[in-house]
């Protein structure tokens, strides 16, 4: 229940090593976090795409085309035949912050 408080006298160049000390060791240890996107192909499917902006298929199909309240998102490429998003456009959309207007709402306001 009780607590003992020791008090320790120490110069303020002695707490600055101690504390340099303390920050070398950390940094010595640190290992950074891998980069967004570094573990992802650099060509993706659908389906990899979709799953990484967290959207379905249908609105990745929609992201992809202009229409009057904005431009394309996310412009796939197609390579024989198939489709394919650059990991780099994948990465950018990303980070770009976006609303839409929701379909449904839209029809509700006419």
């Amino acid at each position: 229940m009780f607590s003992t408080i020791t008090q320790i006298q120490i110069t303020p160049d002695q707490l600055t090593e101690l504390v340099r000390g303390a920050v070398r060791s950390e940094l010595a240890n640190f290992t950074p976090p891998a980069p967004e996107g570094f573990d992802l192909p650099e060509l993706l499917t659908r389906r990899q795409t979709a799953d990484v902006l967290q959207v379905s298929l249908t609105t990745l199909h929609d992201w992809a085309t202009d229409t009057d309240d904005r431009p394309a998102v996310l412009v796939p490429r197609k390579i024989n035949g198939r489709v394919r998003y650059q990991k780099t456009d994948v990465l950018a959309a990303l980070k770009q912050p976006r609303r839409f207007k929701h379909k449904a709402a839209e029809g509700r306001n006419q």
